[in-house]
């Protein structure tokens, strides 16, 4: 069984509020997704309405609760608004950006965003997110890059150089535009020493679909694929967002049978295969759900609690070695070994600050690594 490590000392929200948040966010799941109301939940009492609405925007689910929220509030009702017309912006964004890329890329996708807000949630508009994900070959990289800084997009490692190592070594670049949007154009699912996809599993490459948004048809994951990785994305950021677990129990209940296909998706790695039962289990628990398929593989209910508990843990949140030492957690011996060797052994920022190399000395980084491993043991010594 998975023991505790003291990641989340005191959690930060009142028991009382977190019980009403739970109370309402099942409430409106369920009412939105046309499924019985367990318990009507008690008038809001005005003593923590405050506290209700700062967690509803912290997590991503204001506008799906504003509705079970009944308010006078003028700016309550402005910022539901705001919400949904920033959903309509990121949209039109998506399938702009989508047809002018497309078109110069081997492969092009969307994650996340405008695709799963259409195959999660009945209402796409109530679902919030904060940038743009792409996925495209990794040859496109520079290519496209260019494309969105001729639309006005900045790099966020404004260095070239740095900027062509990061995004062989890594996983992606991120773009900011001057109107607030956020694109991240992204190689792979997750960093390289992350246990999924591994090498030898690369069935998840066909769980690709069309995917209509307003107006534009975009290559997108199926559910399947999109309910795996975003299990798998939860962990990888700690748990940051209730909205997260709602996009989760949304695709359950609208795609039934793409949790045997994500089972089969997560292949032999023992970290995917439980970090899609853990992330279900959340969603199921938390959201009052029923779902008999959920009964395998074992989940320790430690680590569903501790999981659980990092979502009302901190207004920040978990970073660095407690964040990794959660991964972990996920993970058997053999995944645990690869993914700390692995981090430590792959070439990253520290190393292109420290020596600039051209692009086709790329692979000596391979070497400089260990030596600055070894020159900051000195010197800090």
């Amino acid at each position: 069984m998975q023991q505790s490590v003291g990641i989340v000392q005191e959690p930060t929200t009142d028991i009382r509020v977190a019980g009403k948040f739970r109370s309402i966010c099942r409430q409106a799941f369920r009412r939105l997704h046309g499924l019985p109301i367990q318990d009507e939940v008690e008038p809001l009492d005005a003593q923590i309405a405050g506290q209700l609405f700062a967690l509803t925007r912290r997590h991503g689910v204001f506008n799906l609760l504003q509705t079970e929220l009944a308010t006078a509030d003028k700016q309550a009702t402005a910022m539901a608004y705001a919400y949904v017309r920033h959903a309509a912006r990121f949209t039109r964004e998506a399938e702009r950006l989508y047809t002018l890329m497309a078109p110069q890329a081997r492969s092009l996708a969307l994650l996340k965003g405008p695709a799963l807000a259409r195959q999660a949630w009945p209402e796409p508009g109530l679902r919030s997110y904060d940038d743009l994900d792409f996925l495209c070959d990794p040859q496109d990289g520079l290519k496209l890059g260019k494309v969105l800084m001729g639309e006005g997009y900045a790099p966020e490692v404004e260095d070239s150089l740095r900027r062509f190592h990061l995004w062989h070594f890594g996983w992606g670049i991120s773009f900011h535009h001057p109107d607030g949007f956020i694109v991240e154009l992204k190689h792979r699912l997750f960093p390289p020493h992350y246990p999924w996809p591994m090498r030898n599993n690369s069935s998840w490459r066909d769980q690709f679909t069309w995917q209509k948004l307003d107006e534009v048809e975009a290559r997108a994951p199926t559910p399947a694929l999109h309910l795996l990785y975003g299990c798998l994305h939860g962990i990888w950021h700690g748990w940051e967002r209730l909205a997260w677990l709602l996009d989760i129990a949304g695709l359950l209940v609208r795609h039934p049978d793409a949790l045997e296909e994500a089972r089969e998706l997560a292949g032999n790695s023992h970290m995917a295969t439980l970090a899609l039962a853990g992330g279900c289990k959340m969603a199921n628990n938390f959201l009052g759900m029923d779902f008999a398929c959920l009964a395998q593989p074992f989940v320790s209910s430690l680590l569903l609690a501790q999981s659980e508990h990092l979502l009302f843990s901190s207004e920040s949140s978990v970073r660095g070695q407690d964040l990794r030492r959660y991964h972990e957690l996920w993970m058997n011996p053999r995944e645990k070994q690869r993914y700390q060797i692995r981090r430590i052994l792959t070439p990253g920022d520290g190393d292109f600050r420290w020596w600039a190399l051209p692009p086709a000395m790329h692979g000596v980084y391979w070497l400089l690594r260990p030596v600055r491993f070894v020159w900051q043991q000195i010197v800090g010594s």
